[in-house]
């Protein structure tokens, strides 16, 4: 007899892992690149203690007042993500996929002048868009495994009648026949159970396809001074822009004749989430003497007004033995509005000048993702509110601290320019995890009216993924999905005096 694995309230707090927001968005929305300028990409993005470059409005604030004149800048970007999947399984093989994208990386304005007080050198203000986070990428994988999507959700349905089903999984399962012949003390059917009514008897073919795209778009006001030459300091009013998309695809198949009846089912989630959010950004730098430099700054959470746009969808094809039928099932589309409050961040910095022929810097940033949070006060809903105290629990538990490290130099030949940079981003998991490392190299030339610069830099990633969850019981059904991802970004800067 069909075991009954969980009460409605276990349900209904299942269901929201899959269908509502989770770790995975403030994760998300708080891991940061250091982008803007192909000069700060090439030299790692570790430039805060040395400044003059447009996208410290972004990281430290201070070096803004190293700039002696005005200019614009702007910088187009070529960005491609490649990412192997492997459903983990005898047999299964890795599968690649890409996406290319073209996107502004940086566009700004320095205003660059002399202040009354002969202690004062200059009084700089910036305004721009620096490039805080890309989210382009596909992903897909597939191959054979015990184990079905539709053993969630018989889950998720229980004994629960058709009127009490959730509208994103149960409901649209039932409607495409996923899910069928209910019985108030057995619960329903599923082409996948065996004869005592229990899942996992059947090996499964099964693929994913994972399509993302979108950014962060960081709007940054910034005005800094430089005190007698010893002392920079500044401040930037951050307005980050959201937008993100994602769809995935979730395809089973039977061409094999393992499953009587089954012939092939698609689950189809479609997520849109879009927003802004405000921050504020302190920096100074201290001149200990013309080689050396040391910066600090500090950065206050971003606090995000986020809204959610949800959909999904299920069709089912089987076979009576009188010709395939299929059948489809549908959500309402949810739109939910909410907020986030990203980490803090501390960052030192320090560079050396080397004779006038370049420099050596390097940048520590402390990030406490332990104080990220999510807030659902625009609903007086109590079980969103129960679940916003749950989610916020599990970042308390399962998120540390890190230290990200990033390394950088530049050589100069003139009015020539070489540089190289590597980055650490330590996983922010408390139990600890893949650390990311990134590496670039870049080039430029520096004129009297105009400069250009160029940089690569290579991203590599590790991560594991679940395209749903299962109870306690039923975990050992549940499909994991190892993901090697690598994202390769071409940068030019065009910057002109003014």
């Amino acid at each position: 007899m069909k075991k009954f694995l969980f009460s409605l309230s276990a349900i209904i707090v299942f269901s929201n892992t899959m269908l509502a927001q989770n770790l995975n968005d403030v994760l998300r929305y708080s891991l940061l690149e250091v982008g803007g300028t192909a000069r700060s990409v090439g030299v790692g993005g570790a430039i805060g203690a040395l400044g003059a470059d447009f996208s410290v409005l972004s990281t430290n604030p201070a070096g803004a007042a190293a700039f002696r004149r005005s200019e614009f800048t702007f910088t187009p970007t070529f960005e491609r993500a490649t990412a192997d999947g492997l459903l983990a399984g005898d047999g299964n093989f890795l599968r690649e996929d890409s996406k290319s994208n073209f996107n502004l990386n940086n566009i700004g304005i320095i205003f660059s002048g002399r202040p009354l007080d002969s202690k004062w050198r200059t009084a700089v203000f910036g305004i721009g868009i620096n490039r805080m986070a890309n989210f382009h990428q596909n992903i897909f994988y597939e191959g054979s495994t015990f184990g079905s999507i539709t053993d969630r959700w018989w889950e998720l349905a229980g004994t629960l009648p058709e009127g009490q089903l959730d509208q994103f999984e149960a409901a649209p399962a039932l409607a495409a026949e996923a899910l069928y012949d209910y019985d108030p003390q057995l619960g329903y059917l599923t082409d996948f159970l065996d004869a005592d009514e229990q899942p996992g008897s059947f090996l499964v073919d099964k693929s994913q396809r994972i399509e993302r795209k979108g950014s962060i778009n960081e709007l940054a006001f910034t005005y800094a001074g430089n005190y007698d030459e010893k002392l920079m300091i500044g401040a930037t009013l951050g307005v980050p822009i959201l937008k993100y998309e994602e769809t995935k695809t979730y395809i089973e198949t039977d061409e094999s004749d393992r499953v009587p009846f089954f012939e092939s089912l698609e689950f189809k989630e479609s997520l849109k989430t879009t927003g802004g959010g405000i921050n504020l950004k302190l920096g100074m730098i201290y001149r200990l003497s013309q080689m050396v430099r040391f910066g600090l700054a500090i950065h206050t959470p971003t606090s995000f007004g986020l809204e959610d746009n949800f959909s999904t969808s299920t069709k089912y094809e089987f076979d009576l033995g009188q010709g395939g039928e299929t059948r489809e099932g549908n959500s309402p589309e949810s739109n939910f509005e909410y907020r986030i409050r990203t980490p803090w961040r501390l960052i030192g910095s320090g560079g050396v000048i080397i004779n006038k022929k370049g420099f050596l810097s390097a940048e520590f940033e402390f990030v406490d993702y332990t104080s990220s949070r999510f807030n659902f006060n625009s609903t007086d809903n109590q079980g969103d509110l129960d679940y916003e105290q749950e989610l916020n629990d599990q970042i308390a538990n399962e998120l540390g601290s890190t230290v990200n490290m990033r390394l950088g130099g530049e050589y100069a030949l003139d009015q020539f320019r070489l540089r190289a940079g590597f980055t650490l981003t330590p996983s922010p998991y408390e139990t600890g995890g893949d650390t990311n490392t990134t590496f670039s190299v870049g080039a430029g030339y520096r004129g009297q009216e105009f400069f250009i610069d160029l940089a690569y830099k290579r991203l590599s990633n590790q991560s594991n993924y679940k395209p749903y969850l299962l109870s306690t019981g039923l975990q050992n059904l549940e499909q994991s999905v190892s993901i090697d991802e690598q994202r390769d970004r071409f940068m030019v800067t065009l910057g002109f005096k003014l």
